[in-house]
């Protein structure tokens, strides 16, 4: 069985990269494939991409929020 998309969003940054966060489902069960696509002139994009497990999605978002947080402190602090 294909991968079957269940939902997708995507944010462009200001610095010109877009990310897509896609739902989707295979043999395997339900994943989020994260993929940053980066513009390298004309047509051309560069992409990389992550996929996290639905059994292991809620632990890497906190790990993304105490990044998230180490991130603001350590401006807070210059």
């Amino acid at each position: 069985m294909p991968d079957r998309e269940i939902y997708s969003e995507r944010f462009r940054t200001d610095r010109g990269k877009t990310f897509f966060f896609d739902v989707k489902e295979n043999v395997n069960g339900k994943f989020v494939k994260i993929t940053e696509s980066i513009p390298v002139g004309g047509e051309r994009y560069k992409r990389n991409f992550i996929t996290v497990s639905e059994e292991s999605l809620e632990e890497f978002i906190t790990v993304a929020q105490k990044v998230v947080k180490a991130i603001k402190a350590n401006k807070e602090n210059k």
